[in-house]
């Protein structure tokens, strides 16, 4: 799989790059007919970044299975694929008119669903091969500090949200 994985990160690479032209054309030049089609530029400018972003990802994965001299398996490596591709073109669709459209809706829906979680279970299958038993307790605890973290904000927030409602009523 290392020559698939290259193969596949440079491909994704040269899409972010691709998508550089648009992005600079809608920032920078201010192109009307772009900017027509391309109706959210943050959007826009996240789907460029995500690419790149999933490309060194892919290279990171490679240079795991270099280093460790084991090949990932072809049922998380499809997933991988699949998922750092569609990720960043959700971004890509979101940032036109276009993932409004009847069958493109469609399109749109079922890449939100699946594909994040295929890149999930791909990273998942990763790092349980890869990872050794310390580095697997230290990623999930900082996921349970993470979850721990967002809870108590939630209900910070839900507390001080409250307490605004009652000083609103008190106050009429």
């Amino acid at each position: 799989m290392n020559v698939f994985l290259l193969h596949w990160a440079g491909f994704i690479f040269l899409v972010g790059l691709v998508l550089s032209l648009p992005l600079g054309a809608v920032y920078y030049l201010n192109h009307s007919q772009l900017k027509q089609f391309f109706t959210n530029p943050r959007k826009l400018k996240a789907a460029h970044l995500d690419f790149i972003m999933q490309a060194f990802s892919i290279g990171v994965v490679f240079l795991l299975e270099l280093g460790m001299n084991m090949r990932v398996p072809t049922y998380a490596v499809i997933p991988l694929a699949f998922g750092t591709f569609c990720n960043p073109f959700i971004f890509l669709m979101e940032a036109t008119t276009l993932y409004k459209m009847a069958y493109i809706k469609i399109l749109y829906r079922t890449l939100k669903g699946v594909s994040p979680s295929a890149l999930f279970f791909a990273w998942f299958v990763v790092a349980f091969l890869y990872l050794p038993a310390y580095i697997m307790w230290l990623l999930l605890t900082f996921v349970l500090l993470l979850i721990l973290t967002f809870l108590a904000f939630s209900r910070k927030t839900k507390m001080i949200s409250s307490t605004k409602k009652m000083i609103d009523i008190g106050g009429k």
